[in-house]
């Protein structure tokens, strides 16, 4: 059986996938994850046992199989995924595996890109100097947290939460926008990054000096963003073509702690639905370094930033 201490962490992440994220969850969702700035591990034994729990007391209810259980909280209901193109009205059952999905796969493809990027970072005393200094940042009650308000930029939406761990985290929301995995597409995330740093510096340099600020940066408390963890980013492609038919969403795991999904994205923008193939990767490594491994010819120190 799994500590008590990780009952509250675990419904909070099991919230988040659901009302947040609008989507059902798996074991893979809770191997390695994090909420409030902490991070926390969970076995799938510890899983099982707690997700058994929960469905006994009506906290969470089983949705479906698709290689694996898929469960929601009691009450929100998710179909099983399936997928229906009107042009022959093939049906496609729900999938276990890319081959299982060859129309998709022979769709054109537009450039590989992220979205739903996820960064964290530590300030030492960072959350005491912010609440000193800035009354009217009121911390979240239950939690702590103090949310900033959202940073739009570069047309990216930007959230930074300073938790009581002194550890800030840093979501960049941009499924309609993605980040191509490309020189211009790193440049542009870079400076969007670049405006958060410059922003959380700006609540910070009127602190008195009885309040002691560190990082690993010898020049900024805050650290430069080449060195933030990526906790987690959503890497795929969008069809170039617009789809037309019903929509769908199928969710499965690969071998490498990742989740796989396909779904029908609705654009928003005047460009219709389009089909997204998405891994829900988790690089936990610094950001430059994560984002060679996804674009080796670039360097993120040689990339020019606005001015």
């Amino acid at each position: 059986m799994s500590k008590p201490k990780l009952d509250y962490p675990m419904k909070m992440h099991m919230q988040r996938l659901v009302r947040v994220e609008k989507r059902p969850f798996c074991f893979r969702d809770f191997l390695d994850f994090e909420e409030d700035g902490k991070k926390y591990n969970m076995t799938y034994g510890t899983f099982r046992n707690k997700i058994s729990q929960y469905v006994r007391n009506g906290y969470a209810q089983l949705e479906y199989y698709s290689g694996t259980a898929f469960y929601s909280l009691n009450g929100v209901n998710f179909s099983k995924p399936r997928a229906v193109m009107t042009s022959n009205h093939t049906v496609v059952s729900p999938v276990s595996s890319m081959s299982s999905v060859s129309f998709i796969d022979n769709l054109p493809a537009d450039k590989q890109a992220l979205h739903d990027i996820r960064f964290r970072f530590k300030v030492d005393n960072v959350w005491n100097t912010i609440t000193t200094i800035h009354p009217e940042l009121e911390p979240n009650t239950k939690s702590k947290d103090i949310s900033l308000e959202p940073l739009e930029t570069h047309n990216l939406t930007i959230k930074a939460t300073i938790h009581h761990t002194d550890t800030v985290s840093v979501i960049v929301a941009c499924s309609l926008n993605p980040v191509a995995v490309d020189v211009n597409g790193v440049i542009r995330l870079s400076n969007a990054l670049t405006r958060v740093e410059e922003r959380l510096l700006r609540y910070i340099e009127c602190a008195p000096r009885s309040l002691s600020l560190s990082s690993s940066s010898a020049s900024s408390p805050i650290p430069d963003h080449e060195s933030w963890i990526v906790t987690m980013w959503h890497f795929g492609t969008d069809s170039l073509s617009e789809y037309t038919g019903e929509k769908f969403e199928s969710t499965w795991e690969d071998g490498e702690h990742a989740l796989l999904r396909i779904y029908s994205k609705d654009m928003k923008d005047g460009n219709g639905i389009r089909i997204r193939k998405e891994r829900q990767e988790y690089p936990n490594k610094r950001f430059d370094e994560a984002i060679d491994e996804k674009l080796p010819t670039v360097k993120m120190r040689a990339m020019p930033k606005d001015t």
